[in-house]
């Protein structure tokens, strides 16, 4: 690309052209997969003096793939960050990222709606093998991460919209009372994607996507994504996914490019769709509540204004009754399919709370009655008349 500093400017030129150097691939309009387990070199000088920042070598699959680096440089400038490495899910960056971060007896503040399994390693594999320690906090308060934080703090985690009740933390001054302590944040930006907030412009250290959502876009790929303003944590991040094997295939990155392409078309739909779904849902006398940070009635809705862009597909919301008839009308629904994910073309409902105690949903903020909803392509009139059908019903 003659003058990458220009696409630097717009998300839809990065998306379409950043990264992509068409004389290296005979001029092809998408660049080739590069199925390579190695590449191989003319001395053994040039083996031994490789250069993992150098994008024109490559060494090992499992170090770097030039397919790879495509996605990674369109992250990266999308993120506006120093660099971003791909992995080969969303948990695979998130550990990695914790372990870079922390060390054996570190002390770690996270919100309660984190990501599931996320927790799950802060609680297991965390505790009991390097003696770390994690306080939960609900995270709308900056008090709630100044009351957390001990001399030993070293992370704090977020997830803002959380994707479950979608409630917001203040990224500006999360990232300020981290820096007092010497503390990174870390970030989960999958919701917003990076085209509708940039964390580390609001001080975030971090920032984690899950790229089966989004940026893949077609429920058909497996990937992680961490972007960084800092190049020492960068190259540590890079030692450890070479370490961890962590890095993913070039035909899934190559899914990924395909899926940005298109991506702030896709969740420009997406938010326009959710926002009718959820004004019909908050005027439906059988519900309850309605979660979308978009709607002037969400708690958050100044704060939301100020550190993002728009949102995007995905809401919730809670009826008139308990979980029994939330699970009936889950299943009574025609479009919007059972299923755990989100962000691709389709539509999907879950109950995330349905099996958890009271005392969990207390703690989370949503009963086990709170019914989360995908709102794909199809189309906003089919998607209403489908939750009307299924609501009529109870």
């Amino acid at each position: 690309m003659s003058d990458q500093k220009e696409y630097l400017k717009s998300s839809r030129l990065i998306t379409a052209h950043y990264g992509e150097e068409y004389e290296h691939y005979y001029n092809a309009i998408v660049p080739p997969v590069f199925m390579n387990s190695l590449n191989v070199f003319e001395t053994l000088d040039d083996y031994y003096e490789f250069d993992r920042r150098d994008r024109h070598k490559y060494c090992y699959g499992r170090v770097q793939n030039p397919t790879v680096r495509i996605l990674e440089d369109k992250i990266g400038a999308l993120e506006h960050g120093v660099g971003a490495l791909a992995f080969a899910s969303g948990m695979a960056a998130a550990t990695t990222a914790v372990l870079a971060v922390c060390r054996a007896g570190s002390h770690v503040i996270c919100i309660h709606n984190a990501y599931g399994p996320l927790k799950d390693f802060l609680n297991g594999y965390c505790r009991e093998h390097m003696n770390m320690e994690t306080t939960y906090v609900e995270g709308d308060r900056l008090e709630d991460f100044e009351n957390a934080v001990r001399d030993n703090t070293d992370l704090m985690i977020l997830e803002s919209p959380s994707s479950v009740v979608f409630s917001l933390q203040d990224i500006r001054g999360v990232a300020e009372i981290a820096e007092k302590c010497k503390a990174k944040v870390y970030i989960d930006n999958t919701f917003c994607t990076s085209i509708y907030q940039q964390p580390l412009d609001l001080g975030a250290d971090i920032v984690m996507h899950t790229t089966s959502k989004y940026i893949g876009g077609h429920s058909d790929v497996i990937g992680g994504m961490l972007a960084v303003k800092d190049e020492k944590l960068m190259e540590k991040l890079l030692a450890y996914r070479e370490l961890f094997g962590g890095i993913p295939g070039p035909m899934e990155a190559w899914l990924m490019i395909r899926g940005l392409r298109t991506m702030e078309v896709r969740i420009g739909k997406h938010q326009e769709t959710a926002m009718e779904v959820a004004r019909f849902l908050e005027s439906h006398p059988k519900v309850r509540k309605v979660n979308y940070p978009g709607l002037p009635s969400h708690p958050q809705y100044e704060l939301m204004k100020r550190q993002q862009k728009g949102n995007t597909g995905l809401l919730s919301f809670e009826i008139d009754g308990g979980v029994e008839q939330a699970t009936r009308l889950a299943e009574s629904l025609k479009i919007f399919k059972i299923g755990v994910s989100w962000g691709g073309f389709e539509s999907l409902v879950f109950l995330p709370h349905a099996r958890q105690t009271p005392e969990n949903c207390q703690k989370l903020r949503g009963d086990q009655n709170i019914i989360r909803i995908h709102c794909g392509l199809e189309g906003a009139d089919a998607l209403i008349a489908d939750l009307a059908d299924a609501l009529e019903k109870l």
